[in-house]
């Protein structure tokens, strides 16, 4: 009897919800049908497909060969034989230098000042962290889109978004592993599979969009809407988490199968450490807003989140047993240790042009400026990383799309790197992992989408071309590591330890190896030559 009323109270109050999938299936049905019917046309306008041999899907009357993206930047200042004989490796160091500088104008200036807008608007804490917060840790990757989209007009952008993507969720993931060694975090199923969903939805709107070689305006604004779509969701994430708890419940009651850990495990601890509970959830619950818009959003306003972001700090360095470290300033050294003074020297030269050119977000009134010229800074330094990558790829003979998804992709995701180390060092390990998953989300549908959406419109053509027709089968893999990935944590009991973090860097190995080969033409002619 009380099974029945739990049912009936569950389908009265939560019908919704369980009308989420079909949506998903109608929405994606008529997706697939409209994207069919559109291409027909497009089709028709350039003279059609010519026959194709084995995965091969570019349009010979479009694409003639494959552009580098090097005849879009000024001249190096090595030729191509000083590159070879060794002056590459000035451009890796610069490379480096230029990726260190960007995750420095993101933490100390570019974040700061987005969140004094979002609390000089009062916006609550789940559109800011949805909108100005995802756009500030995903800075990045949305100015090499754009530099990608704009300036080069190759596919190096969407080679950055999907090689970040695949390296922030298994790479990251296993280097947390190994860092933890002997450790373990228990992990909360559920935001992992909220993220995940959305996260393959938006992957096969990608692989829908680019399968076809071209990019329509109406395709990047259903890129977008994917986007929106997610934060509406993010929006009412507490009424949805309680539903899908319920669900797993009456399921896992039912002994139909059980796909979570224990649901009362909502504050991950880890294990062999002593810190006090109450203290780690406070900094998992500041961080995490700060660092991922993928979180259970609270109703607090942005002055009572910036007051906790400051208690946060401090909580992390006495979890890491740094009470007693300052970061160091322009004019004294931090005491932090030796890799602390080594990182404060060779950014010494960057924190002392950043300290004449971008005003400090602690003078409340100037942060317009702060912004602007942060906004500046990492719009250079990205044209800077993508002009680098490409001289880099170019010297090897290897295609911009390779470049993007191995080098710059790593580079870009360094601040992802560090943050979620520290994290899973104080026992987070929701926020070393979750947020990992869902920022993807928003470099996938925004990140792409909005310069996609800006460029379709102004150009001529009302076309986006993606010359290599390889991305659609390095996306359609991407789905596959995102199924190996979930299926990494639901063995281990939803845990994170050593055996997962191999697992995860073994899966990122493989996913590399397979976008190579297939950018390579490794499985037959899938691209077009290079051109010369």
């Amino acid at each position: 009897m009380k099974m029945k009323t739990v049912r009936r109270t569950f389908l009265h109050k939560k019908w919704w919800f369980l009308c989420i999938l079909p949506c998903f299936a109608i929405i994606s049905s008529a997706f697939i049908i409209i994207k069919g019917t559109y291409s027909e046309t497009k089709d028709s306008i350039y003279q059609g497909k010519t026959s194709r041999s084995l995965l091969q899907f570019y349009n010979d009357s479009l694409i003639k060969c494959i552009p580098s993206g090097i005849d879009s930047f000024p001249d190096d200042f090595m030729t191509q034989e000083q590159r070879l004989k060794g002056g590459v490796i000035i451009h890796c160091i610069i490379l480096l230098y230029t990726c260190a500088m960007i995750a420095v104008v993101c933490d100390d200036f570019f974040i700061p000042s987005l969140e004094i807008i979002s609390d000089h608007f009062r916006l609550p804490s789940d559109v800011a962290g949805a909108t100005f917060m995802a756009i500030g840790t995903s800075a990045p990757e949305l100015f090499s889109s754009i530099t990608g989209s704009f300036i080069t007009e190759g596919d190096i952008g969407i080679g950055t978004i999907i090689g970040s993507a695949v390296f922030n969720m298994l790479a990251v993931t296993g280097l947390v592993g190994l860092v933890l060694w002997d450790e373990v975090l228990d992990i909360d199923w559920y935001p992992i599979a909220r993220d995940c969903m959305a996260y393959f939805v938006t992957v096969l709107t990608l692989i829908f969009i680019i399968s076809d070689n071209i990019v329509a305006w109406w395709e990047s604004l259903v890129l977008l809407a994917v986007f929106f779509i997610y934060i509406a969701v993010l929006s009412y994430n507490r009424k949805v988490e309680n539903c899908s708890r319920q669900l797993v419940k009456y399921i896992s009651q039912k002994r139909c199968f059980c796909c979570c850990c224990k649901e009362e495990e909502r504050t991950p601890l880890l294990r062999q450490s002593a810190s006090a509970p109450e203290i780690v959830q406070t900094s998992s619950q500041t961080r995490q807003e700060r660092d991922s818009f993928s979180v259970e959003f609270t109703e607090s306003s942005k002055k009572d989140f910036l007051q906790k972001q400051l208690i946060a700090i401090k909580i992390e360095k006495v979890i890491l047993g740094e009470e007693d470290v300052t970061d160091g300033t322009l004019c004294s050294s931090p005491n932090g240790g030796f890799w602390s003074l080594v990182w404060w020297f060779l950014m010494y030269p960057a924190n002392l042009l950043f300290f004449f050119t971008i005003p400090n977000c602690n003078f409340s009134k100037l942060y317009p400026i702060t912004f602007l010229m942060s906004v500046l800074w990492i719009g250079f330094l990205s044209y800077l990383a993508v002009w680098m990558v490409t001289i880099i790829g170019y010297t090897f003979s290897v295609p911009d799309s390779v470049s993007g998804l191995t080098i710059l992709a790593a580079g870009t995701s360094v601040p992802e790197v560090i943050s979620s180390i520290i994290v899973a060092r104080g026992g987070l390990g929701n926020m070393a992992i979750s947020n990992l998953v869902g920022s993807n989300t928003f470099d996938i549908s925004f990140c792409l989408g909005a310069p996609w959406l800006v460029k379709t419109l102004i150009s001529k053509s009302k076309f986006l071309l993606v010359y290599s027709s390889a991305l659609t089968y390095t996306t359609a893999t991407l789905l596959i590591s995102l199924v190996a990935f979930v299926a990494a944590f639901q063995l281990s009991g939803w845990k994170i330890n050593r055996t997962v973090g191999l697992i995860c860097l073994l899966i990122y190995a493989i996913f590399v190896v397979l976008a190579c080969m297939y950018e390579l033409n490794v499985f037959g002619r899938i691209n077009q030559p290079t051109c010369n």
